[in-house]
C-alpha cells in the first residue's frame, strides 16, 4: 500500500512588530491599542489584549527588542498556551516535536511532528513533519497518511482530526516512509500477510495469513477468510498474485 504522506508547510510571521510607546506599562493595567507590544525585558514582552497589558514571552534567539523603531517579541518557538500575538500564525514547540498555532491570543497545540525532520522553520516557513504518529494524534489534512508507533506495524489515516488506524502491516517490510524532501514523502505498508478481522483500507485486496493456511481478503475495512489451502499447499505472494502453491 503506498499513499501520500504530506508534509505540512504553513505560513509563517517569525514575529510581530508594533511600534513602541515611550513608557513602560504593567501587566493588568489598561491599554488602549489591541496587540501593540512592548519589551519588559530581554526575554519578555507585553501585549495588548482585551483592553489589559498580558505578559507575553520571546522564547526565540532573539528575544525581545527593537528594529528599528518597531517593538519585536521573537516568538519563532513557543510553547503550548504561551501568550500569543499573531492570530493564525503557526510555531514549532521547543523540543521541535509539535506545532502550535495562535488563537484566541494563546498557543494552542496543533498536531505532533515526529518524523524524521520534525517540525523546523524553513525560509519562513513552518515545516511539520508528521509521517510518523500515534493513534489519536490530531492531524490537519484529511486523508493524510502515516506509520503508526511505536513498531511501525500499522498504518494510519486522518479523519476528522484525528489519526485513526486504516491498516495492519504484519508483512515482514512493516510500515515504512519512503521518499525525499524534494518530490514528498510515501506510507508504504507491507499487507502481505493479515488476519482474519484486521484492519484494511483496499477493498478486495488479498493476503495470506501468518500460519500460510488461508487466503483473506479485504472487505468494508477488515480482512475475512476468502479461501483455505490444501493440505500440501501453502498460501504465498508472487509478485501481484496471492495464491495457494
Amino acid at each position: 500500500m503506498t499513499r501520500s504522506a504530506a508534509l505540512r508547510l504553513v505560513a509563517f510571521l517569525a514575529a510581530s512588530s508594533l511600534a513602541a510607546s515611550g513608557c513602560k506599562p504593567k501587566a493588568g493595567a489598561s491599554c488602549k491599542i489591541e496587540t501593540k507590544e512592548v519589551c519588559v525585558d530581554g526575554k519578555q514582552a507585553l501585549a495588548c489584549h482585551d483592553g489589559k497589558w498580558e505578559e507575553m514571552t520571546c522564547r526565540g534567539p532573539n528575544g525581545c527588542g527593537k528594529a528599528g523603531t518597531e517593538v519585536v517579541c521573537d516568538q519563532s518557538v513557543a510553547e503550548d498556551k504561551d501568550v500569543c500575538n499573531l492570530v493564525n500564525d503557526f510555531v514549532c514547540s521547543s523540543d521541535k516535536k509539535g506545532m502550535l498555532e495562535c488563537t484566541r491570543n494563546r498557543w494552542t497545540f496543533s498536531q505532533s511532528c515526529l518524523g524524521e525532520r520534525a517540525c523546523s522553520m524553513e525560509a519562513k516557513r513552518v515545516t511539520c513533519d508528521n509521517s510518523l504518529a500515534n493513534l489519536g494524534d490530531t492531524c490537519r489534512e484529511e486523508d493524510d497518511y502515516a506509520c503508526g508507533l511505536p513498531d511501525k506495524k500499522n498504518a494510519i489515516v486522518c479523519r476528522s482530526g484525528k489519526f485513526v488506524l486504516a491498516s495492519n502491516c504484519k508483512g515482514k517490510n512493516g510500515c515504512k516512509v519512503g521518499g525525499d524532501k524534494d518530490k514528498g514523502f510515501k506510507v508504504e505498508c507491507d499487507d502481505s500477510i493479515a488476519n482474519p478481522g484486521d484492519a484494511c483500507d483496499k477493498e478486495g485486496h488479498y493476503s495470506c495469513t501468518p500460519d500460510e493456511k488461508q487466503i483473506v481478503r479485504c472487505i468494508a475495512k477488515k480482512y475475512v477468510t476468502d479461501d483455505k489451502c490444501k493440505k500440501n499447499e501453502k498460501c504465498a505472494v508472487k509478485g501481484e498474485l496471492v495464491g495457494c502453491y
